[in-house]
C-alpha cells in the first residue's frame, strides 16, 4: 500500500508569488517524468499521484505539497536524484527551503482521486483541513479502534466530501504517536457548523480523551 508524502514550504516572503506558483508547478512536472521512467508501477499523472500544492487559510505564507509514492523509501530516491537536486534549490527565490519540514503517513493514499460515484476527493473539494492529534504509543490500537467508532458521524456530516486517515511514519518520540486525518469542506465556515451537530459531542470527547496536543488547519488547493 502506499504512503502519502505531506510537505510544508514556507513563503519566502509572505504568500506565495505568482512566479513561486510557476516555479513549482515546473518542479512538480519534472518530477512526475521522473515517476513516469523511474516507477513505472504507480500511476501516471500529478493527480493520479495524488499530488498538490495547498495554501494554508491560517497563514497563507505556509504551502502544503502532498504526493503518493510507493514507500518512503521510493520517496527518497527521488530526494536524492539529480533531477530534485536541481529543480529543489531553484525554488530558494519563493520558500524558505531551510524550513521545509515533511513527513509520510502511512498505508494511504490521502489524496486519491479516485472513489465512489458523488464522493468528492480531497484533492476536488474546495477547502480541506487537516488535523494531527499527538497520542501515547500504547494507546494507539484503543485510538483505532474508537476512531473507527466515530468517524462515522464526521463522514456522515462531510458527505459527499470523503474522510481519509492514517498515522505517521516517522517518530522523533518512540513513546508518541501522530495521526494525521484529512476531510474536505465546501467552505471553511462549514467546519464549523460542524460543532453545533447532535453527534460532535461525542466525535469530539473522543479524539480529546487520546489526544495530548491536537493542531488543525485549513488548506485550499492551488496547484
Amino acid at each position: 500500500m502506499a504512503v502519502t508524502e505531506l510537505a510544508w514550504l514556507t513563503g519566502a516572503s509572505g504568500p506565495i508569488t505568482t512566479e513561486g506558483k510557476e516555479a513549482t508547478n515546473h518542479a512538480l512536472d519534472i518530477q512526475d517524468e521522473w515517476c513516469a521512467h523511474n516507477a513505472p508501477a504507480m500511476l501516471k499523472g500529478r493527480e493520479p499521484r495524488g499530488v498538490g500544492l495547498f495554501q494554508q487559510v491560517e497563514d497563507p505564507s505556509i504551502c502544503l505539497l502532498t504526493a503518493h509514492w510507493e514507500s518512503a523509501q521510493q520517496h527518497k530516491v527521488w530526494l536524492e536524484s539529480p533531477e530534485n537536486k536541481t529543480v529543489f534549490p531553484a525554488l530558494e527565490d519563493y520558500f524558505r527551503l531551510e524550513k521545509t519540514v515533511f513527513f509520510h503517513v502511512d498505508d494511504v493514499e490521502l489524496f486519491n482521486t479516485a472513489g465512489a460515484n458523488g464522493d468528492v476527493s480531497l484533492l476536488e473539494s474546495p477547502v480541506i483541513n487537516l488535523g494531527r492529534l499527538i497520542i501515547a504509543a500504547e494507546k494507539r490500537q484503543a485510538f483505532d479502534d474508537n476512531w473507527n467508532e466515530v468517524k462515522g458521524i464526521l463522514e456522515e456530516f462531510t458527505k459527499p466530501n470523503v474522510v481519509k486517515g492514517g498515522w505517521r511514519i516517522e517518530s522523533e518520540d518512540q513513546s508518541l504517536q501522530e495521526f494525521v486525518f484529512a476531510c474536505g469542506w465546501p467552505r471553511v465556515e462549514r467546519h464549523t457548523e460542524f460543532a453545533t451537530t447532535k453527534g460532535f459531542q461525542k466525535y469530539s470527547s473522543i479524539l480529546l480523551s487520546f489526544a495530548t496536543n491536537r493542531d488543525v488547519k485549513h488548506y485550499q488547493r492551488i496547484l
